[in-house]
């Protein structure tokens, strides 16, 4: 929901500053450009054109230029260290991208975009066309030594510029190609491993080789599995949602195949979110089932009665009841402190809780939703059962597994959010994705229809 706290995922570490994605992505570079070896090649940034050869600079372009143009569906093009005809076109395709004057002149102003489209996702306002496959991309080696973790050297900016090519920016931010096996590139390699269906030991070898190769060359990308046997999908959003001040288009999101939204209203005592107008009203009459949900903070003794009335006077100023169509039940949003400590709320407890989920109970005639997850449960408040008469929903974002832990003496649970890096139509920035646990029939029982 928004910038939760639970378990965050890399990208959730980016995604108030993604760029917006599609025709509102073309932004003016910045007039000078910055230094940046983006492929670990150069940081020197010389005036570049057709005929320039046997320059790093040269590599570190093309490599550059694959990594930012191909969230556009670009095929990359060779990093072959010699600007012809094909480096010049793909130039020229990034300048009017990026907004900038096309003459296919690496630049000042060419090199500043450059580095920041590289660097982070970006997407131009028509999509790329597909054509041959590459066999250098990266240009630091075509050997293909087994790698793990601990291991530095220029095969592993290889692995890491291959890597940033062969997984979907928008889920999966770019490393940084510093030649450093660390933890952070192992992890992104056992993502890879686990989209192409090998076994996931964050070890490079010949097949994980093979498959990275293939994957960055082409116009193709690894994306975060979807939960098989959940067919409902639904999403969560917030302030994080809305880069820049853009709306959510709910139309388009509807059209996509979601079907139910959650909706951040407040925030401990005195945060209201600035969208939940737009974004509950909005989502409702696009036809999704929906539901606004509060942040608890334990920041302070006994809170939880006012929280509440914040929370109820906000939402219905919004037109909540409830009972209308379409109204599912408040979301209660119990989780760690989202100071960036993740400790456990500091007078946060079981009874305080409860205040709240009572009150919000007797304000709309629904019993809340808790949005948890067993480990905090069990960490924070002792493994309590006394919210296992509630709906649940329940975040962790582990591709291993089929199904989100239960909390002591629960059942079953309604939604999984499982990831914090979902794209949807109509959104400008990753957004936390769920499924529903259950029929349309019993999703539309759920919210009054």
């Amino acid at each position: 929901m928004g910038r939760r706290t639970l378990l965050r995922g890399l990208t959730l570490a980016v995604a108030a500053v993604l760029p917006m994605v599609g025709s509102m992505a073309a932004q003016a570079a910045p007039t000078a450009a910055t230094a940046v070896a983006v492929c670990g090649h150069t940081s020197a940034q010389p005036t570049l054109r057709q005929g320039s050869t046997g320059d790093p600079a040269v590599i570190e372009a093309q490599c550059q230029l694959d990594l930012a143009t191909k969230p556009s569906r670009y095929t990359p093009i060779a990093a072959d260290g010699t600007f012809g005809p094909a480096t010049e076109t793909r130039v020229k395709e990034f300048q009017r991208c990026a907004g900038l004057g096309v003459d296919g002149v690496l630049g000042p102003q060419t090199w500043a975009a450059l580095n920041t489209w590289a660097a982070e996702p970006h997407t131009c306002a028509t999509q790329g066309t597909s054509s041959t496959a590459q066999a250098t991309l990266c240009g630091h080696t075509d050997a293909r030594p087994t790698l793990k973790k601990g291991a530095k050297s220029d095969e592993v900016k290889e692995v890491q510029c291959r890597l940033n090519l062969a997984m979907e920016p928008f889920h999966y931010p770019p490393l940084t190609i510093d030649g450093d096996f660390g933890g952070g590139t192992e992890s992104r390699v056992i993502e890879l491993q686990h989209c192409a269906n090998l076994s996931a030991d964050g070890t490079v070898g010949p097949n994980t080789w093979a498959k990275l190769v293939d994957w960055s060359s082409r116009n193709t990308y690894c994306t975060p599995p979807r939960p098989a046997g959940y067919p409902i999908d639904g999403l969560d959003t917030a302030k994080y949602q809305h880069p820049g001040g853009a709306p959510i288009d709910w139309k388009a999101v509807r059209a996509s195949g979601v079907e139910f939204a959650t909706v951040k209203a407040t925030r401990g005592l005195n945060v209201t979110d600035a969208f939940l107008t737009a974004d509950l009203q909005g989502a409702r009459a696009a036809g999704l089932a929906v539901a606004p949900y509060h942040f608890y903070t334990g920041t302070a003794a006994d809170t939880g009665g006012a929280q509440a009335d914040r929370f109820i006077a906000a939402v219905r100023a919004t037109g909540y009841t409830g009972q209308r169509a379409g109204d599912l039940p408040p979301v209660f949003d119990l989780e760690r402190m989202d100071d960036g400590s993740g400790r456990c709320p500091t007078f946060g407890t079981v009874g305080d809780a409860k205040v709240w989920l009572d009150r919000v109970e007797a304000a709309f005639g629904r019993t809340p939703i808790i949005y948890t997850q067993k480990s905090f449960l069990d960490a924070c408040l002792g493994s309590t059962t006394a919210f296992a008469r509630y709906p649940l929903q329940l975040a962790d974002y582990r591709q291993s597994i089929t199904q989100p832990p239960l909390p002591n003496g629960s059942t079953t649970w309604a939604m999984w959010q499982y990831t914090d890096a979902a794209i949807f139509p109509g959104v400008q920035a990753p957004a936390t994705g769920d499924v529903f646990n259950g029929t349309k029939a019993e999703l539309d029982r759920l919210a009054n229809r």
